[in-house]
Order: C-alpha cells, then structure tokens, then sequence
C-alpha cells in the first residue's frame, strides 16, 4: 500500500462576521457581501500555496476574539466554499471534511484567527 502524501497549509484570516449577526441579517444582500469578502481573504490566503488538490480534509481553527466558540463556525463555513470553488476537494461534506476543531487561544493576538488545513491524499496540481 502506497502512504497517501499528506500536506498542512496554515493561513491568517481575520475576525470573521458572528453567526449572530449573520443570520440576523434582515437583507439577503448583506449575507452576500459578508461572504464574499471573507472568501476574498481565504483566496488570498490559499494563493500563498503552490496549487494543490486533496481526497480528504481538516480544518483547526485557534482564535482570539469575543466570539463565543459556535459563532466562529462561518470561518469553517466560508474556507469550505472557497477550497470547493478553487477545485482544491471535490465537495465539503463529509466524505471530504473529516475533522474540525475551534479553540480560543488568549496567546494569539486580539482578533487573530490562526486556521490549519490538514489534507490527505494531496496531488500538486501539474501532477495529474
């Protein structure tokens, strides 16, 4: 059996909006903007990185912020997409998104959001 290649990108997102006020949204207009911008973010993080596909993914999230836990989940909600829509995994459920973790860390900086994305099964783009 051929180990599977395995390779962790970290990227440094800001303070996402709270799922709160997300969904407290009264426009759907204002939904949109919200993750559109953030995806922006994502995107430029992940072009930081040598283009890259995987089976398989995690995500780990370290943050600093007022956010209680359950409401940094659009950051996980948000890099989903954009992997999905950059071709990085076929799709986020959970055939391809095996793990997430969210955890306050008073160590980072005040309103710094520290994401590991954990792939497996990762082929460089001009491999296939």
């Amino acid at each position: 059996m051929i180990p599977s290649k395995s390779l962790e990108i970290e990227l440094n997102l800001p303070k996402p909006p709270s799922l709160n006020a997300y969904f407290n949204s009264k426009h759907w207009a204002i939904k949109v903007k919200y993750k559109k911008e953030y995806t922006k973010y994502c995107e430029e993080q992940i072009a930081l990185y040598d283009e890259f596909t995987c089976d398989t993914y995690e995500i780990h999230i370290r943050y600093n912020s007022r956010h209680d836990v359950d409401n940094v989940i659009l950051v996980s909600k948000f890099l989903s997409d954009t992997l999905v829509d950059k071709g990085v995994v076929k799709d986020d459920g959970n055939k391809y998104y095996k793990r997430l973790n969210i955890q306050i860390d008073k160590e980072l900086p005040k309103d710094a959001f520290l994401v590991k994305v954990k792939c497996q099964g990762v082929k460089e783009k001009y491999d296939e």
